[in-house]
C-alpha cells in the first residue's frame, strides 16, 4: 500500500459497535500522515542533496580532470616550445658559425689572391723597370755604336776619296806626236828600253796606291756590315758565314771578336 496521506487518512473503514473513537483514530492517522510526509520530504531532500553532491563531485572531477589536462597540455606546449626555441637557437648558431667560417675562408682566399696579384704586379713592375733600363742601356749603346759607325763611315769615305784621287797623280802624260823621221839604228833600242821602267814604275806605284786602300775599304765595309748584323740580333755564325761568302778578309775572326765585343759590352 502506498504511504501517502490519502491512503493513510482513508475513511471507508467498517464501523463496529465497540471500536475506537473515530476522531482519535483520524487524529492519529493524520499525525502518522504528517510524519510520513516529513520522512518523504526529508528523503527527497536527501536524495536531491545526494544528487546535487554527486553532480557536484562529478563536476569537480570533470573540472579537475580538465584542469589537469589543461596543465598537461600547457606543460607539453611549454616543453615543445622550449624544445623548438632550443632547436632554433642551435640551428641559428650553427648557421652563423658556418656563415662566419665561409666568410673567413672567402676573405682568406681573397687576401691570398690579392697578395698573389700584388706579387705579380711587383714582379711585372720589376721586369718592366729592368726592361726600361735595358732599353735605355741599349739605346745608349746604339747611340754610341751609331757614333762609332758615323766615324767609321767618315773614315771609309775618306779612304774611298783617297783611292779615287791617288791613281791620277802617277799616271804618265800621253806622248806628243812628232813628224816621222828615219830613226837611227841605235835610237829605237834606247827608246824602247827607257820608257819601259817608267811605265812599270808607274804601274807599280798606282798598283801600290790602289791595293792598300781597297783592302782597307773591304775591311771597313765588312766591319760595317758585321756591326749592322750584330745590332739586328743575328748570330756570330751567320755573320761569319756571310763575310766568308762576300769578303776576302785577312783576319775575319778578329774582326768578329771586335764587333761582337763592342755590341755585347
Amino acid at each position: 500500500m502506498p504511504l501517502d496521506r490519502q491512503s493513510i487518512e482513508k475513511r471507508d473503514f467498517p464501523i463496529g459497535r465497540r471500536g475506537y473513537e473515530p476522531e482519535a483514530v483520524d487524529a492519529f492517522l493524520a499525525q502518522i500522515a504528517d510524519e510520513v510526509e516529513g520522512l518523504q520530504r526529508a528523503q527527497r531532500r536527501r536524495t536531491t542533496e545526494s544528487l546535487a553532491q554527486a553532480a557536484s563531485e562529478q563536476v569537480r572531477a570533470i573540472v579537475e580532470a580538465a584542469e589537469t589536462s589543461a596543465a598537461d597540455i600547457e606543460r607539453a606546449a611549454e616543453e615543445e616550445a622550449s624544445q623548438i626555441r632550443s632547436d632554433a637557437a642551435r640551428d641559428a648558431e650553427r648557421t652563423r658559425t658556418d656563415a662566419v667560417e665561409r666568410a673567413r675562408d672567402h676573405v682568406g682566399q681573397v687576401s691570398e689572391g690579392t697578395a698573389t696579384m700584388l706579387q705579380r704586379v711587383s714582379a711585372m713592375q720589376s721586369e718592366l723597370d729592368t726592361l726600361v733600363e735595358s732599353i735605355r742601356t741599349g739605346a745608349n749603346r746604339v747611340s754610341a755604336d751609331l757614333a762609332l759607325l758615323e766615324g767609321n763611315m767618315a773614315e771609309l769615305y775618306s779612304a774611298a776619296g783617297a783611292r779615287t784621287e791617288a791613281p791620277a797623280a802617277p799616271e804618265p802624260a800621253p806622248p806628243t806626236p812628232e813628224p816621222f823621221t828615219a830613226p837611227e839604228p841605235a835610237a829605237p833600242a834606247a827608246e824602247d828600253l827607257e820608257p819601259e821602267p817608267a811605265v812599270r814604275g808607274a804601274e807599280d806605284l798606282s798598283g801600290g796606291v790602289e791595293v792598300e786602300p781597297e783592302d782597307d775599304a773591304d775591311v771597313e765595309g765588312a766591319r760595317l756590315i758585321a756591326l749592322n748584323m750584330a745590332l739586328n740580333g743575328q748570330s756570330r755564325e751567320e755573320t761569319d758565314r756571310y763575310l766568308a761568302e762576300n769578303f776576302d778578309l785577312p783576319d775575319r775572326q778578329r774582326l768578329l771578336d771586335e764587333v761582337y765585343a763592342s755590341v755585347e759590352g
